[in-house]
């Protein structure tokens, strides 16, 4: 007997949604940006979040990077697991606060988001991509998206 999973195809834009908006609202909540207004949070998590069931490429990436972030977080735990049972008393050491450690591990996800972007958008740096892109409705939105940001974050920082 098989079991039959084509219909968490049809599910897979709700998923997407759903991680998009519980992660964004959860950095939103942690960051307090938006010194912890919740309304506002919800009201920008939903409506980034929406993007995700419009645009099936995002479907997509959500869906591509998802399951190799998934594979990546196994690894990392078996490795973790393997660790412990070198000798010593703290043979987890290197994963100390404010080591060099963690600015690897940073650095190595968002390489990983690079690497499933460009596997997901067929993404070939050449010049007359970059400009038919930026000629897009969504160079438009990031740009949008990048100077609001930029604007809160100094907003917040004055406003204390």
């Amino acid at each position: 007997m098989v079991a039959e999973i084509s219909l968490i195809t049809y599910l897979l834009p709700i998923f997407s949604f759903l991680l998009v908006f519980i992660v964004l609202y959860a950095i939103l909540q942690k960051t307090h940006v938006l010194e912890e207004n919740i309304g506002i949070s919800i009201f920008i998590s939903l409506i980034l979040a929406s993007f995700f069931i419009v645009e099936t490429q995002l479907v997509d990436f959500v869906s591509f990077t998802a399951s190799w972030f998934t594979v990546l977080i196994i690894v990392v735990f078996l490795l973790f697991l393997m660790l412990a049972f070198f000798p010593g008393e703290k043979p987890l050491e290197f994963l100390t606060k404010g080591n060099w450690f963690s600015f690897v591990a940073l650095g190595l996800l968002i390489v990983f988001f690079i690497i499933s972007a460009t596997h997901v958008f067929n993404w070939t740096l050449n010049g007359a991509m970059l400009r038919a892109w930026a000629q897009t409705e969504w160079f438009g939105f990031i740009l949008l998206a990048i100077i609001a940001t930029v604007v809160s974050i100094v907003l917040a920082k004055t406003s204390k």
